[in-house]
């Protein structure tokens, strides 16, 4: 997919009252998330980055062209309960985001987290998906390894009027260094717990009245990356030589 992201981190009372603005403008819960209560879903996320972390030094330098590399679950970590386990990656070039993802299964996983890269290639090519081992060439080409998980909630609204706008809050926003998607005790939180993100996708243009709620509310766009705010809280007392 390819689109446009721009994102505002706001205090949680007015991500309510956002949300209730949304909904009163004919945005609906994601049907993914109505499973879930109060439509809301935990993501997590391990990533994948060279030992110079190089994904992170391109973002912190405000480079144009840049990528991340992750697995995500829908699920707080992995288990039997985990329906899905998607290999992703997702590029930035100035203000237009293209992401790619495959689904894997469990083997898979395991094969990447091994650096198993010729087992993964098999496995690709009997699904015929020859084109994802180009896409996801530099996570074994680059030396790319896990590096850490971020895990959050996350809010999730939909517009059957405008298809291509996905608008979500993400909150409780942790991380910690993982080499899997196991659970672990040691997250720290990388956003104030009074704080929300709000993330506007669409690939073509945003309504007026969406316009509208963001000039009356003052909202200003920030760069904010859950994966580079993880890295520098994990190493605030070890910094990143550069």
């Amino acid at each position: 997919m390819m689109r446009f992201e721009f994102k505002y981190v706001i205090p949680n009372a007015e991500a309510r009252e956002i949300h209730n603005q949304l909904l009163n403008h004919g945005m609906e819960p994601d049907p993914k998330s109505t499973m879930y209560p109060e439509h809301t879903y935990p993501v997590t996320s391990l990533y994948f980055d060279t030992p110079s972390l190089e994904d992170y030094q391109d973002k912190a330098g405000g480079f144009l062209r840049r990528k991340k590399i992750r697995i995500r679950i829908y699920t707080p970590s992995l288990s039997e309960e985990t329906p899905e386990i998607w290999l992703e990656k997702k590029e930035k070039y100035e203000m237009r985001i293209t992401k790619n993802r495959i689904l894997l299964g469990e083997k898979d996983y395991h094969d990447i987290l091994r650096g198993s890269r010729l087992m993964l290639f098999a496995s690709l090519r009997r699904r015929d998906l020859k084109e994802a081992e180009t896409i996801f060439s530099s996570l074994w080409n680059g030396r790319m390894r896990p590096h850490l998980i971020t895990r959050y909630l996350r809010t999730p609204l939909i517009s059957k009027k405008y298809s291509d706008i996905r608008i979500t809050f993400d909150f409780n926003i942790e991380a910690c260094r993982s080499k899997d998607l196991h659970y672990t005790q040691g997250m720290m939180p990388i956003l104030p717990i009074n704080k929300t993100v709000m993330e506007v996708k669409f690939s073509h243009i945003l309504p007026f009245w969406f316009k509208t709620i963001i000039q009356e509310l003052n909202l200003s766009r920030t760069s904010f990356s859950k994966y580079g705010k993880s890295v520098e809280a994990i190493y605030k007392y070890n910094p990143i030589p550069r």
